[in-house]
């Protein structure tokens, strides 16, 4: 199940029961917690539905900050005050959350709950970081800039992908475009055979994008991937003050896509594809 509030970044993923009833209770993962406005009525509203998301649980398992963020991880200490924290895993250099709005608060719960970094040009597609009922977690990319305490925060985030069945959902955080393409790029080299049916990657069933568009990835993985697609856009929205405060982070936008058709699409298809880039609607 996925949680989200406007202007928020937070997204709470509960995981399917097992078959095998001696498999224990399913993990519950959060990935980023903040909200754009800063302000702790949000962040009291985000505690709220978080804990309807968690239905009665305590416990989070794996808490991922996608990159050194105000509107990212703002909330995470009072939204998670009380549950009881498993592994917290961050993109950056954990040095660089100390600069944040409330930063030093934030870089001692990290430290306290001995969280960890990804090495350079983290690459997880080998195996899933959280795998149950059916249902697995992967860490796509982290700190692809090769230097973890890099300026570029953006460029170093974690790239998530949680696949169930035939949906996938890629958590794309504030990653550049650029990222995302050379990452499906690696993973699909050109000169390598079909065959990809069954991985995580591979265009067939739905996918989920769940970040900020940048300019240069409007027309590339996983944005505006190339050949016939059929897409929709299901929600976007651009933060404004309210509260008292001045709307700070990012604009917030889901895109759904599901895999390629097997026709060819339509003149007037191509050019709503060629109209339709994140810049154009002012996220």
């Amino acid at each position: 199940m996925l949680t989200d509030t406007k202007d928020t970044t937070c997204a709470v993923i509960t995981f399917p029961e097992a078959v095998d009833q001696h498999a224990g209770p399913p993990p519950t993962v959060m990935i980023d917690c903040g909200n754009s406005l800063g302000s702790q009525e949000t962040a009291e509203k985000m505690r709220a539905t978080v804990r309807r998301a968690l239905a009665g649980r305590t416990r989070i398992d794996h808490v991922f900050l996608t990159h050194p963020d105000s509107s990212h991880c703002n909330a995470l200490i009072p939204v998670t005050r009380g549950l009881e924290i498993g592994q917290v895993s961050c993109g950056g250099d954990l040095r660089q959350y100390v600069g944040l709005q409330g930063g030093t608060e934030l870089h001692r719960w990290l430290v306290g709950n001995n969280a960890r970094t990804f090495p350079p040009s983290f690459r997880g597609l080998g195996a899933p970081v959280v795998s149950f009922g059916g249902m697995r977690l992967y860490v796509l990319a982290a700190n692809s800039t090769g230097n973890p305490g890099s300026s570029d925060a953006d460029a170093n985030g974690c790239i998530l992908l949680l696949v169930y069945g035939s949906l996938r959902i890629v958590f794309l955080g504030d990653v550049p475009g650029a990222v995302a393409a050379g990452l499906q790029a690696e993973a699909f080299p050109a000169d390598v055979a079909d065959g990809l049916t069954g991985h995580p990657l591979a265009p067939q069933g739905q996918l989920l994008v769940l970040g900020h568009p940048s300019a240069d990835g409007a027309h590339g993985w996983p944005w505006g991937p190339e050949g016939n697609h059929r897409y929709t856009l299901v929600q976007e929205h651009t933060p404004f003050a309210s509260e008292g405060s001045p709307a700070t982070g990012h604009a917030s936008a889901a895109v759904l896509l599901s895999g390629p058709s097997a026709e060819t699409a339509s003149a007037a298809e191509a050019a709503e594809k060629d109209r339709f880039t994140f810049t154009s609607v002012d996220l």
